[in-house]
């Protein structure tokens, strides 16, 4: 019984990222509040640069399955990026999905 707890804080965090650079440009990092849209088909409307390909996987079945989109979205905000595009869903439980960052900051859909 003990061991439960511990066991569960295990599997937290246990999600690899992966990242292929699109663009020779840095960004400044968004705020951990800042909220990531997720387009799976559907591209945005407004004008956007592609900043990078990111992927995501869980190293262990105990991290929770919403885990790899967690760290894609962690993972764009230090791009600087405002939204994942193209997102994809492995046979392996892998996640990837393009970082991007809209062109103007009054349009962002």
């Amino acid at each position: 019984m003990r061991s439960f707890p511990f066991t569960a804080l295990i599997g937290l965090g246990c999600v690899s990222t992966s990242v292929v650079h699109l663009s020779p440009t840095t960004y400044e990092s968004r705020s951990t509040e800042t909220p990531i849209a997720l387009y799976s088909s559907q591209l945005p409307a407004c004008a956007f640069t592609e900043l990078a390909i990111v992927s995501a996987r869980r190293e262990t079945w105990m991290a929770p399955t919403d885990a790899e989109v967690d760290a894609l979205r962690s993972k764009a905000r230090k791009l600087g990026g405002d939204a994942v595009v193209r997102l994809a869903f492995g046979d392996g439980g892998e996640v990837t999905g393009t970082v991007i960052r809209f062109q103007r900051d009054d349009c962002k859909q």
